[in-house]
């Protein structure tokens, strides 16, 4: 019995790491339940088994990994005081994230940023608008301990997330991006962003 379900385990586990290569390489709507299933070595029914449908497994991937890095970001963030220090971990928690499988930064880029997809549309939604308001906290704080001028805290959340998420789009598509998501790049992001680049 014991082994029965570490075997359904380990094909779920690997069903759900091939579609994440394929996806992510791809995108989600130029992937077909065929190729997963013969990436992973299965058959169709055994896919059916663990999962309804693909955008299960796609729901899935996210809930596993997403979720994840969202909790592990918040506890990091309330781990740390004053505006500078918890802009500099988020930064760099995310770079490790991405260091960690840089496959998962970039499915999601390949879906928040592609084509809109009405299949799996929306669900995302709630995890990215989660990180968004833990940024727009911190800018909510940052103006209220004078560590940044009074302005809209929405814009300049979403200035921060800009520049924080697009070296992770750009360098997560590399052969090593560890190279380039170092702690260094993070101090500079934060310090651009607080101090801009005016002389």
């Amino acid at each position: 019995m014991k082994a029965s379900r570490s075997s359904a385990t380990t094909t779920r586990e690997k069903l759900l790491d091939h579609a994440l290569t394929l996806f992510s390489d791809r995108g989600y709507a130029a992937v077909g339940i065929r190729e997963i299933i013969h990436a992973a070595g299965v058959t169709q029914p055994t896919l059916y088994h663990h999962f309804k449908d693909k955008r299960s497994l796609f729901e899935e991937l996210i809930r596993q990994h997403y979720e994840v890095s969202q909790e592990q970001l918040e506890q990091v963030v309330a781990a740390n005081n004053g505006c500078e220090s918890r802009l500099q971990v988020m930064v760099q928690s995310s770079f490790d994230f991405c260091l960690a499988d840089p496959r998962i930064p970039r499915l999601m880029f390949q879906t928040y940023y592609g084509p809109r997809i009405p299949e799996i549309d929306g669900i995302l939604d709630s995890l990215t608008d989660r990180r968004f308001q833990l940024v727009k906290r911190i800018m909510v704080e940052g103006i209220h301990e004078k560590c940044m001028r009074p302005r809209d805290p929405d814009f300049l959340a979403l200035t921060f997330c800009c520049l924080m998420d697009q070296p992770l789009n750009i360098f997560s598509r590399r052969s090593r991006p560890g190279r380039f998501l170092t702690p260094a790049l993070a101090t500079e992001i934060v310090d651009q962003f607080l101090q801009g680049a005016s002389t």
